[in-house]
Order: C-alpha cells, then structure tokens, then sequence
C-alpha cells in the first residue's frame, strides 16, 4: 500500500482520481493553504496530500468543497477530481490497494465488506435517511398505470424489481412489507438495472419496482402511482451514502481524516444553505438532464455525522437476512474519529 501520508511542504501537488459518476469533476488544490477556520494549527504551516475518490450522486459536499477551498482551508492537498466508473465494492477495493486513501461508497456494501473481513472503515457521512425531512420523498415504490396495486397488502405474491438483492432498497422493500403485515417470502425480488427498472414495470415484467430519484420522479410524472415510501420511512436514519478509508490509513492518518471530515462537513453545510450553489454542481458535474435538475430534483440535506441508532438499525434488519454475523457492530464499521 502506498504511504505517502507525511507531512507535505505547501508547494507540493498531487493528481486524485474520483469514482462512481457520470463525467469529470475539475478542480485544483491551491499551492498554500488558507490559514483561518482550519481544524489544527498544522493546517496553517503545511499541507497534507490525499487521494479522494468522490461518486456521481449526492456529490454537492465533495465539490463544494473543493470549490469553495475548504480543502485548502483544511491543510489538504486533493489535486483535481475526475470520475471513474467503480461501484461501491470496487471503492473498498481501491482504498485498500492504496490506489486512493478515501473513496465514496454505500453503506449496506461498507457493512457487508467488513463483515467479510475486509480492512476499511466508514470516516465521514454524505447522506443519511432523515425521517424528519418534510420534502418530497424521491424513491421508494411504485407502479405504473392502471395497476391494481393501491397499498402495501396488495404486493403479496407479487413480482418487485428492485436494483441489486442485499442492496438498501431492498432492505426497505423487506421492512415495509413485514411492517405492513405482508410475508415478504411470498414476493418475488426481481434485480434489474436501475435504467431499467420502470420500463420494467411498464411491461409487466414486474408487477411494482423500488427505484429512487430522476427514475421515480420520471415515473410519477408519466403516471406511476406510489405504493409505499422509501428508506426514510421504513431505515430512519440509516446511513445511505458515506466515505470509507483503509483501517491501515485510519491508524496512521488520524490527522488527515479529521481534516477531511471537517473540509466535507464545511461543503456540506454550505450546500445546505445554498441550492442554487447545489444544482449548479449537478449541472457542470454530472449529465443529469438540465430541466430535472433546475425543476424536479429533490435536494435532501447531507450529513456528515453519523447516526449510531440508525446504523444499529440497518445491522439488524441485515442481521434478521441472514447477511451478517450477530456480533458485528457499529464500532467494527465506524472509524472512532467519526463516532
């Protein structure tokens, strides 16, 4: 694993690769740090280098940031964001080779990889289920037109389409079902790609599909009915999207960790605050379509800190799959500078 963590002179510069997107993210690092409200007084004197690997959704904190100079205010050095086409296990993978020291990545695939025995570690929060938001809900299920699918009983013995099995929607699906007196054993859990989804449902392939954002959204709009609501609702407070580190990285870099927790929780509270600053982000950085993004996407707030409750449970519906072993727990998955 590389180890290039030392103490940098400010003059030093470095080329980060990013992930999981939909096109490329510009950005560079000043050559100096701006001395003011960074977390250290080594934030001051001398920078940091990372390698940041950032992912193509809820990507406001991580761009704000780098284009606000809340890295540089941090001490850090991330170089210039691109996009890479990894998933969420390809990001753990890359943060243990070493290819980069912090990626984005979900957190049903940061528990599974843990579980598993592999040496990451969740450092910093994006996206959380916030059952206290009041804004529209942006996933969850629907079906399309006509359907006679009007509530939770009506799913028994139907055919779902969901994106991945194991993957957050899913466990949503399988907590609303059981919540709403319905075996989830007497559905059948259909996985398709999440483009494909609605089309899906649209043919009757499926009967009802979990699907979530410009899917959803495009869906309701053309005249799918919502069943049932999403992750908020049924995993309040669970973790969605969050960034991971290797242990060997949390151990010896402490420092940097906690300047990069700080840098993203500076863009996320400035995004936040600014939706204007937020949907610019998502026009010059993803190829979302301009007219969904200035008028029909939902702009949840981000989070950087974590919800121990929340993740407790998310482990225990995953516990109750069958998908992990009883003892894990939240301290095995969270890196204790983020607790």
């Amino acid at each position: 694993m590389k180890l290039r963590r030392t103490l940098r002179p400010a003059a030093a510069t470095t080329t980060v690769a990013l992930m999981v997107g939909l096109t490329a993210c510009g950005g560079s690092a000043e050559t100096e740090p701006v001395s003011g409200s960074g977390s250290s007084s080594a934030a001051a004197e001398e920078v940091l280098e990372m390698t940041v690997a950032r992912g193509g959704v809820n990507i406001e904190n991580a761009v704000l940031a780098d284009e606000q100079g809340f890295f540089e205010e941090e001490g850090l050095d991330i170089g210039e964001m691109q996009l890479t086409g990894m998933g969420g296990a390809a990001a753990n993978s890359s943060v243990i080779s070493g290819e980069f020291d912090v990626a984005a990545t979900d957190a049903v695939t940061v528990i599974r990889a843990v579980a598993e025995g592999m040496p990451v570690v969740a450092v910093a929060g994006t996206k959380s289920a916030d059952p206290d938001y009041e804004g529209e809900v942006s996933d969850g299920i629907v079906v399309p037109p006509g359907s006679d699918i009007k509530e939770w009983a009506d799913l028994e013995g139907k055919k779902i389409g969901v994106p991945e099995l194991g993957g957050l929607p899913h466990m949503a699906t399988m907590t609303g079902l059981l919540q709403n007196g319905v075996d989830p054993a007497s559905v059948e859990f259909v996985p398709l790609p999440t483009d494909a989804l609605v089309e899906a449902a649209a043919k009757g392939q499926v009967d009802a599909v979990f699907t979530f954002s410009i899917f959803l959204l495009s869906a309701v709009d053309s005249g799918f009915t919502r069943v049932g609501t999403g992750v908020r609702e049924f995993l309040p407070n669970a973790p969605q999207v969050l960034w991971v580190a290797s242990k060997e990285f949390a151990e010896k870099n402490p420092e940097a960790l906690e300047r990069f927790h700080n840098a993203i929780e500076k863009g996320t509270e400035y995004g936040n605050g600014n939706e204007e600053a937020v949907r610019q982000a998502y026009h010059d950085h993803t190829q979302l379509p301009a007219p969904f993004i200035d008028e029909r996407m939902v702009l949840e707030p981000l989070n950087v800190e974590f919800d121990e409750e929340g993740w407790n449970t998310l482990l225990q519906v995953m516990k109750d799959e069958g998908d992990l072993r009883e003892d894990l727990t939240y301290e095995e998955i969270v890196w204790e500078g983020a607790r």
